[in-house]
Parts: C-alpha cells; structure tokens; sequence
C-alpha cells in the first residue's frame, strides 16, 4: 500500500538525473538540480539501482560530445547515494513489471521503473517519460519540465 501523506517519497527517472549532470540544456539542467535538491532536503528521493545503471550508461555513451568516463560515474553516484535511498530491482518487480506492461501500455523498462516504485511504496515518479498526472495504482507520474497550470 502507497502511504498517503502530503509529502510522499518520489523516485526520479533517469531523465532528471542525466539532466542534471547535462549543461547542455540549461533550463532542464536547473530544474533536475532544483529537484534532486528539494527531494534530498525533505528525505524523500528515491533512486532505482536501474536508474543509476541507465544514467552511467547514457552519460559514458560515445554518441555523446563529451562522455564521462567509468571513474567519474563512480563518484557520481556514489554522491547520488548519499542523497537518498538506492532500491533494488528484484525477481518480484520484473514480473510485476511484466504483467503491468500489456495492463497498463508501459514499454519493459518502463513498467520496471513503476515497478519499483510501486514494490517500495513510492506513491511519485518524476519523469518527463510517461504521461504527466498519470496514476498506475497509486503511483502518480509528475513531469517536473512542464510549466506549473497558472492559478484561475
């Protein structure tokens, strides 16, 4: 069960972290920083290890400018982890993941990002990869790079 408080855990997807390490698009850059920041404040960011695992693989990939390198991921996330907590993709949310993917229309590595979410009671995903104020059972998709709705 998704606790229910006015300030829930939030899992980041890897988009918000490679933005936040990326200057190349400065007004993303410093709203993942901003983000990250907030959320680590507050004690609730949440990683998946499949997030950290994405971002090391998107921020080393050649097709980039300027790669980093293996050892500068390293200090990355290990900086990354002691900002909050790093859950594990176990056995369990593959398979809930593989069931959510026909359910809910969610691609494999998607469904595992809800997934784990959902596996550790995570009632937010920050991501600008699905469709923002969606909920997949009691877990609600924000994308922190749309401009908030003006108050009517």
């Amino acid at each position: 069960m998704i606790a229910s408080t006015s300030s829930p855990r939030a899992l980041v997807d890897t988009n918000v972290v490679v933005y936040a390490y990326d200057v190349n698009e400065p007004n993303k850059h410093e709203i993942a920083r901003a983000l990250l920041r907030r959320l680590s404040d507050e004690g609730r960011l949440i990683f998946s290890a499949q997030v950290f695992n994405e971002f090391g693989s998107v921020m080393m990939s050649r097709k980039r400018k300027n790669p980093f390198g293996p050892d500068e991921i390293a200090v990355i996330l290990r900086e990354l982890e002691a900002t909050g907590e790093v859950v594990p993709i176990t056995a369990s949310a593959t398979f809930r993941s593989l069931a959510a993917m026909p359910r809910h229309g969610l691609s494999f590595w998607d469904a595992l990002i809800w997934s784990a979410a959902a596996e550790n009671e995570v009632a937010v995903i920050y991501s600008e990869d699905f469709q923002a104020g969606r909920d997949i059972e009691r877990v609600l998709f924000v994308n922190p790079f749309l401009p908030e709705p003006s108050p009517t």
